[in-house]
């Protein structure tokens, strides 16, 4: 219903607005109300996205204005994972913004209530795609926390190489931090990804019997996988992180959006609505 996900919008701009507050002024009481409005939101958000699943009958990933939102979900998620694991406060002023836009989007975007549900609903596996979906979008969160992972870790540098010091050195996180950050996020995200991949090549497989339709969302999907695989090598079996290893963060973002937004726009096998 759409009250939720209008109070889910009004409680993320509140912490948005917040969470950036805190960033730049360091207060304590800025960052609790932040926390508190974005759990009000995360609440309200997955009351949202229950009911118009209760409603539709479908998985609430099928239309442009679902999958807006439960990316905005996922990333909620993603970053209250980082938040618990590592106290970063900073993450929020990068993440809850996005969050807060894509909500707000998700709410005055139409949807194409033409297209049957039986598109991607029919055959003997269709529990693959919520499946294939949702390990593909928090796969998405994931490389989010790398990218802005790697821009913090890029801005703490050049502090460091300027030796100026300034605000920002003393509101990011350490190098250290943020590139452990980047490092987890980038396997658990690698890992979703492919199994993503995975479970979509057999839900295409049982409804038309081909694993691979040349699809530009599938060719930005695999240069995505290689990219994170590779960024994965560079850190793990290199053994080298730091600003490298940020700048390919950054460029897999890029790829991430091709995949999510540019191949949407160039159509094909993926494009239902």
């Amino acid at each position: 219903m759409k009250i939720f996900l209008l109070a889910a919008l009004a409680a993320y701009l509140v912490a948005a607005i917040h969470s950036v507050l805190a960033f730049l002024n360091k207060r304590l009481l800025l960052e609790r109300v932040s926390l508190v409005a974005l759990l009000f939101g995360f609440t309200m958000h997955t009351t949202a996205l229950i009911v118009d699943w209760l409603q539709s009958g479908n998985y609430p990933l099928f239309y442009l204005r679902e999958t807006l939102s439960f990316l905005a979900w996922t990333l909620v998620i993603a970053y209250g994972v980082a938040w618990c694991s590592y106290r970063t406060q900073a993450l929020g002023s990068f993440t809850l913004p996005l969050v807060t836009l894509l909500t707000f989007i998700a709410n005055v975007v139409g949807e194409n209530a033409s297209v049957a549900h039986g598109v991607i609903t029919e055959g003997q596996a269709a529990w693959l795609f919520p499946i294939h979906t949702t390990l593909l979008l928090f796969a998405y969160a994931s490389f989010f926390v790398v990218f802005a992972a790697s821009v913090m870790y890029l801005l703490q540098e050049r502090e460091l190489k300027l030796k100026t010091f300034g605000a920002i050195f003393h509101r990011l996180p350490s190098l250290t931090t943020v590139d452990d950050i980047g490092s987890t996020a980038v396997a658990v995200g690698w890992i979703l990804l492919t199994l993503g991949i995975f479970t979509g090549m057999l839900w295409s497989a049982t409804r038309d019997g081909i694993f691979w339709h040349n699809d530009p969302k599938e060719i930005f999907a695999v240069l995505t996988w290689l990219l994170y695989l590779a960024m994965l090598h560079y850190r793990y079996i290199a053994g080298r992180r730091g600003r490298r290893a940020a700048w390919l963060g950054i460029a897999g973002w890029g790829l991430v959006l091709c995949t999510f937004l540019g191949a949407r726009l160039m159509g094909g096998y993926h494009v239902f609505n």
